[in-house]
């Protein structure tokens, strides 16, 4: 809400600063966040708004901390959140006095960004990007983590090659995203951004406006997947070809497009929620990227990160029987290196202790000569176990 008084300006009673009334409109803040879509901002990439008063207007992490003692903890209540209180490792509040002032600017932070609900860390550097915004009382931050932040992969494609591949029926786009907007005109509102998408392209929609640099990267990036869809058949068909316990495989570019695959039939999988709009965390949305992309974004291109997510019960949290395991896919040109998307499978965990075990397990000719103690012996024997 923006609001200013309104004062009598007639001479004779200027002086006395009589009050007429107060003016003010209402801007929602999906509004103003469309001046930094989420696909340009990357994978850790975010936006936030402040006023000049320093509070916050909106921030993907409004989880306010405190210093009691010496330890941080979360603020009881989100009532008049202060920059400094989610952008706390601003010690000396140098981000906050520029952005109170209304300047622009640019500053680095070495920053711990907490996923998974609070339970990982993940140590950045980030570059905070700062203004005003003229005619008002707020500034907006750009924050971009440096290195793989800093760059984005774009390609060409045509309009026919790519349209035969985004309407393959495992593709999905993030409905939180904006890539056309939907929300104006009465007869597109019941439109999902994917139908949207290809009402704009063929000519059905003329005047949907649309992100067209969005919409061309979400092309090029139907394309350059669409022979996942045929390789992911391939194994399902093949009994051999895939090992039991593989439950789906997945794949998340960062145009927010996805596709996805079962193996098993939904009555068979353990984690049902895992890429619904249910496990917020397992998907794109305007704050964030999906909790396997970021994770696999900061290890080592090509190595895969495995977790294990919990699941909310009613009896509370409980560990998931299921394994998620992702890396991400990178380009690199002339040194420089931008992550283009994330892939993954679900597994169950017996299966990956299967897997583990075996890789440990020692033969039975080993030559012990030079080990002290039992020999032979492998992971599975109970002195180990003990």
């Amino acid at each position: 809400t923006v609001a200013m008084p309104v004062f009598s300006k007639k001479n004779e009673t200027r002086s006395h600063g009589i009050l007429l009334g107060v003016v003010g409109s209402d801007v929602p803040l999906r509004e103003l966040l469309k001046l930094a879509p989420r696909y340009k901002l990357g994978v850790h990439g975010y936006a936030f708004l402040n006023t000049n008063n320093g509070y916050i207007l909106s921030h993907p992490d409004l989880r306010p901390l405190y210093k009691e003692g010496k330890k941080l903890k979360p603020k009881p209540n989100y009532n008049s959140v202060d920059l400094s209180e989610v952008e706390w490792e601003d010690t000396d509040e140098t981000l906050r006095t520029a952005m109170v002032r209304g300047e622009t600017g640019i500053l680095s932070m070495d920053v711990k960004m907490t996923v998974e609900k609070g339970k990982r860390v993940l140590f950045l550097t980030n570059d905070y990007f700062y203004t005003d915004i003229n005619e008002t009382p707020f500034s907006l931050g750009v924050v971009l983590s440096q290195g793989h932040g800093e760059y984005i992969f774009m390609g060409n494609i045509s309009v026919e090659e790519g349209l035969h591949d985004l309407m393959q029926p495992d593709l999905t786009l993030a409905d939180e995203w904006i890539y056309c907007v939907t929300d104006i005109d009465p007869h597109h509102r019941k439109l999902t951004q994917l139908q949207a998408i290809i009402r704009f392209l063929t000519g059905e929609e003329p005047d949907l406006e649309c992100d067209e640099e969005l919409v061309q990267e979400v092309l090029f990036d139907a394309v350059v997947t669409a022979p996942l869809e045929a390789y992911w058949t391939a194994l399902a068909l093949n009994e051999s070809g895939m090992e039991e316990g593989i439950e789906s495989a997945f794949l998340g570019t960062r145009a927010g497009l996805m596709r996805m695959t079962n193996f098993v039939g939904p009555e068979k999988k353990l984690n049902r929620k895992f890429l619904t709009k249910s496990d917020k965390e397992s998907i794109f949305t305007m704050d964030h990227f999906p909790l396997w992309y970021r994770r696999a974004a900061e290890h080592t291109p090509g190595s895969f990160l495995y977790y294990i997510p919990e699941e909310d019960t009613k009896e509370g949290k409980k560990r998931s029987e299921v394994v998620i395991a992702s890396t991400a896919v990178t380009v690199t040109i002339n040194k420089k290196m931008a992550i283009a998307a994330a892939i993954g499978v679900q597994l169950r965990l017996d299966l990956l202790e299967r897997i583990f075990w075996t890789a440990t397990r020692q033969p039975n000719d080993t030559d012990c000569n030079t080990i002290d103690g039992m020999c032979p012996i492998n992971c599975d024997n109970d002195n180990l176990n003990s």
